[in-house]
């Protein structure tokens, strides 16, 4: 048996009769059993009038309106308040089984993770809770606030960043600068190509050029090289268009004066001058070799019009293309004398550049001797195109040429020639007696030469070095 009385009404239980009024005040008439302060039902909780009051008869009590719920205003950084549900009073008749008033059921504001303060910006201020109408009983125990779930960033992507109102000018700046570099290191590139593309069409023009250059140079020098002794062949065999500047020389150390005209010879390292068996005056000694050499800083005659050139000349080899004295410091010389081999012999001669390329050539008669002084003479007669060479005054061969070929700063040289832009057939021996002539020699003066400096010829040089006497 449980101690609970059953209410009344309930079937297998009789009538619970009237209890009487305690000393000193009425018993209540609510058909409830007196509680005692430690009674099963615990102490009072506000049902029935207080101890003392008089009895009255049990009436039918309006329940109060509950009380609606107020918003909570969520605190900033801090969790949300509670609000506690409404109270419903019990009737004070007797005790019937009640029915379930539905309570408003509390939605739990969910937390929300602070916010991030901007400066500048206007910040919620926390508002106390609104009472609701009504008396507020027995508030319901405050539920402990559930702790914000952290944020957790997924693997890879940062977390989103906080709005800004003011752009990053800076970045914007720095995006602005790279596209700007970018656009002038394309433009550079275009540029670049453009170059390399023109100097490559350039080459390719040039190549052409001096191929069929060096084709038309075989052609002009197989017609242009004539004597009366039958064919012969030079030591040049291809010629061009000279360039505009010498090409590049040894430094000289010293100069021979001239005995004629104004023009010094400067000398290069290993040409001395000095005196030699056979000889009566100064000679120029050449060992051959790249420092081996003399020469003038200008022209000395203007080989697009007549002129004569004679020197004396030895050679200690017997062997070997060498040329004495000739004229030009560009691609190929102008003229030159000197000694090569032509068909198996070593000859002496005499030969020019033609304009357009090849060269014209009079050879010697018999072979060039080996140790000895011989005095060579090579005329070019303009109007007529012919070249002559004479050997101790006597007259060798002629060939035909439509003209000389002018070649660089036109600069005389002695003991070597240029060819193919380089210097070449350095003299191995002595050289003297070096005379030139703005015009055609005649037979009679050139004789004259060789008798030396008691019989000179009845027209003076334009210029003279190493003369003897």
């Amino acid at each position: 048996m449980s101690d609970r009385p059953v209410p009344s009404g309930e079937p297998g239980q009789p009538p619970t009769p009237p209890q009487q009024a305690p000393a000193g005040g009425a018993a209540p008439a609510t058909g409830v059993p007196p509680q005692s302060p430690s009674g099963a039902f615990g102490p009072a909780s506000g049902y029935g009038p207080p101890p003392g009051a008089p009895a009255q008869q049990p009436q039918q009590l309006t329940p109060h309106p509950a009380a609606q719920p107020v918003p909570p205003v969520p605190h900033p950084g801090g969790p949300a308040p509670v609000v506690p549900g409404p109270v419903q009073p019990g009737p004070m008749a007797q005790p019937q089984p009640q029915p379930v008033q539905p309570q408003p059921v509390q939605q739990q504001p969910v937390p929300q993770p602070p916010q991030p303060v901007h400066p500048g910006q206007p910040q919620p201020v926390p508002q106390p809770p609104v009472p609701g109408p009504g008396p507020q009983a027995f508030p319901a125990a405050a539920q402990p606030a559930q702790p914000a779930a952290p944020w957790q960033q997924q693997g890879g992507f940062p977390p989103p960043a906080a709005p800004s109102g003011t752009p990053d000018w800076e970045a914007l700046a720095e995006r602005n600068a790279h596209a700007a570099k970018r656009g002038r290191r394309l433009k550079l590139i275009g540029a670049v190509t453009a170059v390399v593309v023109v100097v490559a069409a350039a080459g390719g023009g040039y190549w052409f050029y001096k191929h069929k250059s060096g084709n038309d140079t075989k052609t002009t020098q197989n017609t242009a090289s004539v004597t009366p002794t039958g064919p012969s062949t030079g030591p040049s065999t291809t010629s061009s268009a000279p360039p505009a500047k010498g090409i590049d020389s040894p430094p000289t150390v010293g100069s021979l004066p001239a005995k004629a005209g104004a023009a010094p010879l400067n000398l290069g390292a290993d040409a001395k001058p000095g005196t030699m068996a056979g000889f009566s005056g100064q000679v120029l000694k050449l060992p051959s070799g790249q420092d081996s050499f003399a020469s003038t800083a200008a022209a000395v005659v203007d080989v697009n019009k007549s002129f004569t050139v004679s020197a004396r000349v030895l050679v200690d080899l017997p062997n070997g293309n060498r040329s004495a004295v000739s004229q030009g410091d560009g691609q190929y010389y102008s003229y030159a004398l000197g000694r090569a081999n032509n068909n198996g012999h070593d000859q002496w001669y005499f030969k020019v550049q033609v304009p357009g390329g090849g060269s014209a050539i009079a050879w010697s008669k018999g072979d060039a001797t080996v140790n000895q002084w011989v005095l060579l003479t090579g005329v070019y007669d303009d109007p007529s195109g012919q070249l002559t060479l004479y050997v101790n005054g006597a007259p060798q061969s002629s060939a035909k040429s439509a003209g000389v070929q002018p070649s660089g700063t036109n600069s005389l040289q002695v003991g070597r020639l240029s060819s193919n832009s380089q210097w070449a057939d350095p003299w191995h021996g002595a050289v003297a007696d070096i005379q030139l002539w703005s015009q055609v020699l005649p037979e009679a003066d050139i004789v004259k030469i060789v008798a030396g400096p008691s019989s000179p010829p009845s027209v003076p040089p334009v210029g003279a070095w190493l003369s003897g006497g």
